[in-house]
């Protein structure tokens, strides 16, 4: 069995996707310390269709909140699994937690796994700055390990298919969304205002809710049962 083989093997049975993306031509997009390696490989896992659904109710928040860190634990689990596997085939390895923003203010994670998956084909960039995939919208969380071990794939971007849905734009509690496709040269400011989102979970936090939202997860038509 080929390394390869061992990493999708893993993928497979852990994960809800899996993609793989060359990433050297993206080194602009990573904080320093994340630079160097040629690879990627990025792992969903979908977040129960009923926690969704449900997320509009003093129990559901609880339940999203649960849920969301549940499945971010897993999938650092995985990208950790991933990580020593490689190392211990000789290659240069390092897992990108699921959930982290850099304590400068800015409110940036240390990479952005949506634009990774993008790369590897399984979705696109919604309005809602999410990545959106055609069979479970954007209902999964995503983790990443980068490599410079060659696992030889062309990067297949998605095109975005939001079109003239405004759904999550409306939605937005916080008014964070500008109603703007994504384009890789624009900044994020151009697309979502992170600030209001963040004042709004202010606010969530003062009245002892959750730190979440969800809203422009439950509402995109993509990845709903009915879809």
């Amino acid at each position: 069995m080929t390394l390869k083989d061992k990493i999708d093997n893993i993928c497979i049975n852990m994960t809800t996707l899996h993609g793989y993306a060359s990433i050297e031509d993206y080194q602009d997009y990573m904080i320093d310390e994340l630079k160097g390696y040629s690879h990627a490989i990025v792992v969903g896992i979908k977040i129960p269709d009923n926690i969704i659904d449900n997320l509009e109710s003093p129990q559901g928040e609880l339940d999203y909140q649960d849920s969301y860190n549940r499945i971010n634990n897993k999938l650092n689990q995985i990208t950790s699994e991933l990580e020593n596997l490689i190392k211990n085939e000789g290659y240069s390895a390092k897992s990108v937690n699921a959930s982290y923003i850099i304590p400068d203010g800015k409110l940036y994670g240390e990479l952005s796994h949506k634009m990774i998956a993008n790369l590897a084909g399984l979705g696109w960039i919604g309005k809602s700055c999410l990545l959106i995939t055609p069979e479970y919208g954007p209902r999964l969380r995503w983790a990443t390990l980068l490599t410079d071990y060659d696992l030889k794939t062309e990067n297949n971007p998605v095109k975005s298919q939001c079109n003239n849905c405004r759904l999550c734009v409306e939605k937005c509690p916080s008014h964070a969304l500008n109603d703007v496709e994504f384009r890789p040269e624009d900044p994020r400011s151009v697309r979502y205002d992170a600030y209001k989102c963040s004042e709004y979970f202010d606010k969530l936090e003062k009245m002892n809710r959750p730190r979440l939202c969800g809203l422009c997860v439950k509402v995109c038509p993509w990845g709903k049962k009915s879809n």
